[in-house]
């Protein structure tokens, strides 16, 4: 561009109808502008501000940039600060007090400045821009600072813009006594006041008179001011050319929303959760019903047991009187051809008889009767012998007398002892009263097991009597006065000291408690009736505080929990009033406590007051009230088969007693009898004698007549046969006897079970419960008989209760499993379970809720979740990884239009500057796009649970990381999501063949004129790409502020600077120190000289430039 196209160009500037330029600019008591309101009219084509160096050029537009600046970017004379200044010399307060100076305090040496308005004061600016189509807009901002204010805190504000003409003059009264906003937003109604810094506003209306899209370009605006070198084209334009990027709010917006995901997923979770939980539960219950099934089927057994017994006993008793009439039957057919035998034998030998006596025979016929008499005796008096024998035997008297000489001892030895006292008494009274004490204690446990069994609580049965006595008394159930003991467990995890908290929370755990409204009545009813058990009940479940925080960390109080319902918020409050009972390992760790227990028991209940009751062993889970039922029943369970071993003892010591007592007396009167007994009655040798000598005449007799002996032979023999067949037929007969007599009792028998059977006292057995008896029978011995039929139920009675009791624990630990699960899931979820209680009667409110959440709650919020992981992906994610992929690309699009302007404007003699953007991504970037495209893929849409977490993992990680204040984590934020740090630019010098001569990223190794030029070139191009549309000729605001930004320039580089800022279409308010003013002199429209001739007051004059044309 010539210097003429240049002056056109200045000239058509001027004219730029629509475009904001400043028109004047007024200021009071603003550093060394002091005590008058001073004015500068400000050339629409430009304005030179010029005098020698500390006159107060810098402070004018400093006041400026005061205005036009938000105070977290404003930096004042930052022109006249060196490169590596880091101390700011000025400052709103410095420039409202008007320090001129620096001088040393002659108190403490310190160097302090030195002001012109020590008092009380008041500044003002005002800006008045016009658009050269008649609008006119005025900025303003007022600063009071009182006489003792010295910091920036103790400085008031006001900032004001009015679409409309406003005098400095007019604003005087508001801020010279202390800002009044509120008059002066009377005075000038439609203006926009802000006050005391908070200003946004007013920058926001700021911005959208001028037409400047984003904040940032304000920061620019005040960055050319002072712009003098170029450590970096990147540290440029992207601090101060580029917008803040849009993935902020696209990452913001993603955030929000995802709070929308992360419900949905949380809700999926949580009815995961409680499904998890549920089923748990459901498994527990499932088991609670098959163990109560297993419990009625083995009580119908055991029921059935002795019913099954009575029908199998009048079956096998009527298949015995069948068998018993067919042997009769056959035994009597027996007995008649016995008979019949046995006559037969007796008519042969009585012919053989008196055929022998025929012989001769009458004297051996006299002989063998005396013989046969002899045999009889010998045989009498062996079998009086063994029956002396025997009854000696149970007497204790092992040997029986042989002789005549040994019965005659015996006999005295009766004697003696029957004549002393006898020492057997029986059973002594101590024995007697211990086998009372074992068999009452035995009923006791067995009543304990009983009641723990039916009820399903650890409360002792005398309790429980009275409080069902009293419930049915007062017209409530059971249920509505529970035990303290029944909403209380022992949390696994503290099993032990279960027993140390057993002793601490028994008085409480054996309170009924009572509701406000029961009370009356059951009072009433206590009064009236005798109760057999101490009862202790309270009011309670009525209003109630929260809990008190326990004092210790081993509070008693945390190691058990508390069932929810009607009393839990009552009972947790009343532990933690009165049972906030430090849990210690030792003695000594009592001190450190006012109430205080040791894991054996010892309980500490004041700073003074130490108690030990170990009248029951704390851990003898049978005495317990509190903890787990089924480990309650076991230890009954055991503590009854001690019981049991103990009765059994007792009973034996009483039995032997009186065993030994009766064999006495049977002792003293068997001897007695046997005293009465004569020796010839047992002589078994005298009798054996006699027989013998018999035995010799009657051989002697028959010795010498043949035919006498062979008859004799004959009879003999006869009578044999005869004695043989009667034994037989007297046999026959006592069998046939014995199988009636067995009928007859078999009849009786069955008579005896049928009148039961008809009086329907035996209960029908149903045909599978006598099939399944019948198996068990059967299994124990294959063939069953009457008489074995007890013993054998009894067998099988003993393994069914045993099942029962194993199937009655299975129970009770299911049971106990549901209520836990149900209590854990109403303090987990209250919400969801606001209609349910934790006992194993609303199990199925459980179930049912489970069966919902599968249905239905658990697919569709899945579902939901899904749909809104896709969308949120696929849009948010999307949107933003499209948003940083193309940012560099936009970046260049509107960097085209700035290089088709620079095009227009010479860098150097034939050389044009032309700027080129290039994409750079760290690997931290490329990982986060990476990242970006996995949630994105549209691969991800029919993913399964299992994918869908991970993917929602991930994006949730990244969402933390969006809205981490962690420092790592804002250091990536920025390095992922600020596009500007992903491009990198570079200026080439190019000729008008766009041949490349030279590449700049910084002034680095350039003169200073060089580096200003690329300076003015790279802040000219990044203010049109901040201020003006790609395609409009000049932007809506066009005045820029160059603070001796030619210092270090010649006349040539200047005008080249110059010429691109006007090709650009800006109003250029420059302040040079008397140089460079030819050079400059085309380029604007008027010039005010500033001068400080005392050091302490600047002086403005305006400049007769049409004369120095």
């Amino acid at each position: 561009m010539t210097d003429t196209d240049a002056l056109r160009t200045a000239a058509d500037g001027a004219l730029a109808v629509g475009q904001w330029r400043l028109a004047e600019v007024q200021l009071a008591n603003w550093g060394t502008f002091d005590g008058v309101i001073h004015r500068v009219p400000i050339a629409r084509q430009g304005h030179l501000l010029t005098g020698p160096s500390g006159s107060g050029k810098s402070s004018l537009l400093d006041a400026i940039a005061a205005v036009l600046t938000p105070d977290k970017w404003l930096r004042f004379n930052q022109a006249a600060q060196g490169a590596g200044a880091r101390t700011e010399q000025r400052g709103l307060v410095s420039y409202v007090r008007g320090a001129f100076s620096r001088t040393e305090d002659a108190t403490d040496g310190r160097v302090v400045s030195t002001y012109l308005r020590p008092g009380s004061t008041w500044s003002g600016i005002l800006l008045r821009y016009e658009d050269g189509g008649g609008g006119t807009a005025s900025l303003a901002r007022l600063f009071f600072l009182k006489k003792s204010g010295s910091a920036l805190a103790d400085l008031q504000d006001l900032c004001l813009i009015e679409r409309g003409p406003v005098d400095l003059r007019d604003l005087e009264d508001f801020a010279r006594g202390g800002i009044e906003a509120r008059k002066a937003q009377a005075r000038w109604p439609d203006a926009l006041i802000t006050t005391n810094r908070s200003h946004g506003r007013f920058y926001a209306r700021l911005q959208s008179i001028f037409g400047i899209a984003q904040e940032n370009a304000l920061q620019l605006l005040h960055k050319t001011q002072s712009a003098k070198n170029l450590d970096s084209l990147d540290q440029l334009f992207r601090d101060f050319m580029l917008d803040r990027p849009a993935t902020f709010d696209i990452a913001e917006t993603a955030r929000e929303q995802f709070g929308e995901l992360r419900d949905a997923h949380d809700r999926v979770v949580d009815l995961r959760r409680q499904r998890d939980h549920l089923l748990q539960l459901r498994d527990a219950s499932t088991a609670l019903d098959a163990a109560q099934l297993d419990v009625g089927r083995s009580q119908v057994l055991i029921d059935a047991n002795v019913p099954y017994q009575k029908g199998e006993a009048l079956r096998l008793v009527r298949e015995e009187l069948g068998d018993l009439d067919e042997r009769i039957a056959q035994l009597e057919i027996d007995a008649e051809r016995a008979r019949a035998v046995a006559a037969r034998a007796e008519d042969t030998y009585l012919a053989a008889r008196d055929a022998a006596m025929e012989r001769g025979g009458a004297e051996a016929e006299h002989l063998q009767q005396r013989l046969d008499d002899a045999r009889r005796a010998a045989r009498d008096a062996g079998e009086r012998w063994e029956t002396l024998a025997r009854q000696l035997a149970t007497v204790g008297i092992e040997h029986a007398p042989e002789t005549a000489e040994e019965f005659t001892e015996l006999r005295a030895a009766i004697d003696r002892e029957l004549g002393e006292a006898t020492s057997a008494t029986g059973a002594t009274h101590p024995q007697h009263e211990r086998l009372t004490v074992a068999k009452r204690e035995l009923r006791r446990i067995d009543g304990e097991i009983d009641a723990l069994r039916t009820s399903g609580t650890t409360v002792p049965r005398g309790l429980l009597e009275a409080r069902r006595q009293i419930a049915a008394g007062v017209g409530v159930p059971a249920s509505a006065l529970p035990f303290a003991a029944e909403l209380l467990e022992v949390r696994p995890e503290f099993d032990a000291w279960a027993g140390a908290i057993e002793r601490v929370l028994r008085p409480l755990a054996l309170t009924m408690l009572v509701r406000p409204e029961h009370l009356p009545a059951v009072r009433r009813w206590v009064d009236a009736n005798e109760i057999a058990v101490r009862l202790v009940f309270e009011e309670a479940g009525g209003s109630a505080g929260p809990p008190r925080p326990a004092a210790s960390s081993t509070s008693l109080v945390n190691r058990v929990r508390v069932a929810q319902g009607p009393f839990g918020t009552w009972l947790s409050a009343r532990l933690s009033e009165q049972f906030d009972y430090a849990c210690v390992e030792t003695p000594d760790g009592m001190d450190e406590h006012v109430r205080a227990v040791t894991i054996n028991g010892q309980i500490k209940s004041s700073r003074t007051r130490y108690e030990k009751d170990d009248r029951v062993r704390i851990r003898d889970r049978a005495a317990w009230v509190l903890g787990d039922r089924a480990a309650k029943l076991e230890a009954l369970i055991a503590l009854r088969a001690t019981a049991d071993a103990e009765v059994t003892a007792a009973q034996r010591d009483v039995d032997r007693a009186e065993e030994r007592r009766a064999f006495e007396e049977r002792r003293r009167g068997a001897l007695a009898t046997l005293r009465e007994a004569s020796w010839h009655s047992v002589d078994r040798s005298g009798a054996a004698m006699a027989v013998a000598a018999l035995e010799q005449r009657l051989a002697e007799l028959t010795k010498a007549d043949g035919a006498l002996r062979d008859a004799i032979v004959v009879c003999q023999a006869a009578e044999r046969d005869r004695d043989e067949a009667s034994a037989i037929d007297r046999a026959a007969q006592v069998a046939l006897d014995a199988s009636r007599a067995a009928r007859a009792a078999a009849a009786e028998d069955e008579a005896g079970l049928m009148a039961e059977f008809d009086a329907g006292l035996v209960e029908q057995v149903g045909e599978q419960t006598r099939a399944e008896l019948a198996r068990r029978f059967r299994a124990v011995k294959r063939t069953l008989t009457r008489r074995e039929l007890a013993e054998i139920g009894q067998r099988v009675g003993g393994v069914l209760i045993a099942e029962r009791d194993a199937a009655i624990g299975r129970a009770t630990h299911a049971g106990n499993d549901v209520t836990r699960l149900a209590a854990q899931f109403i303090d987990r979820w209250p919400e969801a379970s606001a209609e349910r209680i934790a006992a194993i009667d609303d199990r199925g409110g459980f179930i049912d809720m489970l069966d919902r959440i599968l249905a239905n709650g658990l697919p569709e919020q899945e579902t939901r979740f899904r749909t809104l992981l896709r969308d949120r992906s696929r849009d948010l994610i999307g949107d933003l990884r499209g948003e940083i992929l193309g940012a560099t690309r936009a970046i260049q699009d509107r960097i085209d239009s700035v290089n088709a302007a620079l095009r227009r404007s010479a860098f150097d003699e034939g050389r044009y500057l032309r700027l080129q953007v290039r994409q750079v991504h760290s690997a931290t970037v490329k990982r986060f796009l990476a990242e970006l495209k996995d949630i994105a893929d549209d691969s991800w849409t029919d993913e399964d649970d299992a994918s869908a977490e991970r993917r929602f993992a991930l994006l949730a990680e990244l969402m933390r990381r969006f809205g981490s204040s962690d420092h790592i984590d804002r250091r990536w934020y920025a390095e992922c999501l600020d596009t500007r740090l992903h491009a990198t630019f570079r200026a080439h010098e190019v000729d008008e063949h766009d041949r490349v001569h030279a590449t700049y990223d910084s002034g680095a190794a350039m003169s200073g004129g060089q580096q200003q030029k690329l300076v003015v070139f790279c802040l000219a191009a990044a203010l049109r790409y901040q201020l003006a549309d790609p395609d409009a000729p000049f932007s809506r605001y066009g005045t820029i502020v160059l603070d001796e930004a030619f210092d270090k320039a010649d006349s040539g580089y200047t005008k080249m600077a110059l010429n691109v800022f006007v090709e650009f279409g800006f109003q250029m308010i420059l302040a040079t120190p008397q140089k460079l003013l030819r050079t400059i002199e085309p380029y604007v429209g008027a010039a005010t000289s500033v001068e400080n001739p005392t050091r302490r007051r600047s002086v403005l004059s305006q400049v007769d430039w049409r004369g120095r044309r």
